[in-house]
């Protein structure tokens, strides 16, 4: 049995509703024949007349049968051909309508698409000054930052150039004065070669005159003013100037300097410095440097670990496995090996490179 429902309260029509007159079908459409009248009064043109119609029909017969019921002798009737052809032509112009329907809305769509578009468009033209300079602006952005990123990429480089270029200088110092030293020496032996022996003096049988302090030569003197331009450098605010006094004094094995070295290896922000003052200390083999060399092995950056650990090997011949990459808990065992071992030889290695405590 086949559920039909109103198409125009929504509600479902029993198959005794068709057989009393009080429900009609149009087509694939169930209507109540109240409904129907409603609907009917409700819309215009000559669907409306054929609802009414048909809906008149509807409740005739559905008068009829309750006539027929009460016990009255009317004749019903005859509407056996008239629902069809009645159903045939509402169908067919609830078709024609729907299109009719169809094409108004699809050329109404067009019109709110035409008008949409020509809204825009105005908008656009306001707006699009405005659009276009905030598309500059953030372009300058972008490019601005970008700029700025590069610019302090390449002040990088030229720091690391002006570093290399010192280091360069400096290894040029040292070999003409390497040259100079060795062609001092050649011209010392040859004339050494050519001087006669002379001959001893007398000897008096006087009391021994008392020696002579030993006077610094020009040498050692110069040495000194060396020694202690570079430790004034070590206090510069140029990170590259500090490197490079940490490079001098490790080559003049200045031991006055170590607790200068010992200050920019603990408190200075620069990590290349840092590692010159770790490295320099390694150079001099610089004992009272030791306890501070113990603590850069945890230092925040690896290249100055790596260094601190090399300077305990030079100054101890020692080696507890620092190597780089290890981590923080790994190196403080290390740490730990280092401090236990140096207050059981600390006095061995300062008697063996002669830096005893005074």
């Amino acid at each position: 049995m086949e559920i039909r429902f109103c198409t125009v309260c929504n509600e479902s029509i029993p198959d005794g509703e068709f057989d009393a007159g009080r429900a009609i079908v149009s087509g694939e459409k169930s209507q109540h024949v109240a409904c129907a009248l409603r609907r009917s009064v409700e819309m215009s043109g000559w669907r409306s007349w054929f609802t009414f119609l048909l809906a008149l029909f509807a409740a005739g017969v559905g008068t009829y049968l309750l006539v027929a019921k009460l016990g009255q002798k009317v004749e019903p009737p005859r509407i056996v051909e008239l629902p069809r052809v009645v159903e045939k032509h509402v169908a067919d112009n609830l078709r024609a309508t729907e299109t009719r329907l169809d094409a108004a809305i699809s050329a109404q769509g067009k019109d709110l698409k035409a008008a949409f578009e020509e809204h825009m468009s105005s908008r656009l033209a306001e707006h699009g000054s405005s659009i276009r300079e905030a598309t500059t602006q953030a372009m300058t952005q972008l490019l601005t930052g970008s700029s700025k990123e590069f610019s302090d990429q390449i002040r990088q480089v030229d720091r690391l150039v002006i570093k290399l270029q010192q280091q360069m200088a400096d290894l040029v110092d040292w070999k003409i004065r390497i040259q100079q030293e060795a062609d001092q020496m050649r011209r010392d032996i040859e004339l050494a070669k050519r001087r006669e022996p002379a001959a001893p003096p007398p000897a008096k049988p006087t009391e021994p005159e008392a020696k002579p302090k030993p006077t610094p030569t020009e040498k050692d003197e110069q040495r000194l003013k060396e020694i202690e331009r570079w430790r004034k450098r070590l206090k510069d605010s140029d990170e590259d100037i500090v490197f490079s006094a940490t490079i001098e004094l490790a080559r003049l094995k200045a031991l006055e300097a170590v607790p200068d070295l010992v200050h920019v290896l603990n408190k200075h922000k620069d990590f290349y410095a840092r590692l010159g003052a770790a490295t320099a200390l390694g150079e001099i083999q610089a004992v009272d440097g030791v306890p501070d060399l113990i603590d850069a092995l945890n230092d925040k950056d690896d290249l100055v670990r790596t260094a601190a650990s090399e300077a305990l090997h030079r100054i101890t011949a020692q080696d507890f496995n620092f190597v780089s990459g290890l981590t923080k808990n790994e190196r403080i065992r290390i740490m730990k090996k280092w401090r236990a071992w140096w207050r059981d030889n600390e006095t061995t290695v300062r008697r063996k490179l002669n830096q005893e405590t005074k």
